[in-house]
């Protein structure tokens, strides 16, 4: 892994946060297979604060525009995330058009509103939404988020039960998974990191972390109380990883998702197929 410069505008804007609870949609997530392995990524470990406490928050930035972000790094699988730097942000259906969502800010479970962008113009950014339906698109105002880049992806391959990360398409994280039982199938297509978590119950079904994902279950409008979301989770069951098992999200051994939680910010893609 390649960190930004410590004075680089990225690195000072590269905005991620966590919330202490969630519902995601999933049931709890087992010994792998096999071990993953971590091929070329951080070797640095992370000391977090008890559960329910913020373990990662938003530093103070001032908006920039999509060209100068584009400008500071190699472009190789480069993703824009927007921060929302107000307290409710609309979103429209096009440029200067209908508002089709007003998104509060912080989000339900307490962390920072974030979007993947798709699209950057001067003014305005076409943005991936967390709402259903899954792949949902709107365009924000300029002034409205801050934005900032990175190289991450995640790919999670629902039949080899692998999940994935790439940092400028280059590999550097390899694990086994639990997905999605038949019954309650993951849909496949493109979702971004939302949300990370940390679970208030020890030994939860939901692991040590839980990254929420932007997308929803096609099956369960709701699950434990919550909408219905996505998720990549650790488990108190690591027997179960490499099976088709869940509601929907994505489990990882406890010690995999810890390493994620060392390095992967808010806004990464993830594409499930």
């Amino acid at each position: 892994m390649e960190p930004l410069a410590a004075d680089s505008p990225s690195r000072r804007r590269l905005l991620t946060g966590i919330a202490a609870t969630t519902a995601l949609a999933a049931a709890g997530c087992g010994t792998p297979p096999e071990r993953p392995t971590l091929v070329d990524g951080p070797t640095t470990t992370t000391t977090f604060p008890e559960f329910g406490q913020v373990l990662r928050g938003p530093a103070e930035s001032e908006p920039i525009t999509a060209e100068a972000v584009e400008a500071e790094q190699p472009t190789v699988d480069q993703s824009i995330v927007a921060t929302a730097l107000v307290p409710e942000v609309e979103v429209f259906d096009e440029i200067d058009g209908t508002v089709i969502h007003q998104m509060a800010n912080p989000t339900p479970t307490n962390g920072p509103l974030v979007f993947l962008t798709t699209e950057n113009q001067s003014d305005w950014h076409q943005v991936l939404l967390p709402v259903r339906p899954n792949g949902s698109l709107g365009w924000v105002r300029n002034t409205d988020v801050a934005l900032a880049t990175h190289n991450f992806r995640i790919k999670v391959d629902l039949a080899d039960f692998r999940l994935r990360v790439l940092q400028r398409n280059v590999p550097i994280f390899d694990a086994v998974a639990g997905v999605a039982s038949n019954n309650s199938p993951t849909p496949g297509g493109r979702y971004y990191l939302t949300e990370l978590l940390a679970p208030t119950v020890p030994d939860s079904v939901y692991g040590s972390f839980a990254y929420g994902l932007s997308g929803f279950s096609e099956t369960f409008e709701t699950f434990n109380g919550g909408p219905g979301q996505l998720g990549i989770h650790g488990t108190n069951s690591p027997e179960s990883l490499g099976t088709a098992v869940s509601a929907g999200c994505i489990r990882l051994h406890n010690d995999d998702v810890a390493r994620l939680v060392t390095f992967l910010p808010l806004g990464v893609p993830v594409d499930v197929a």
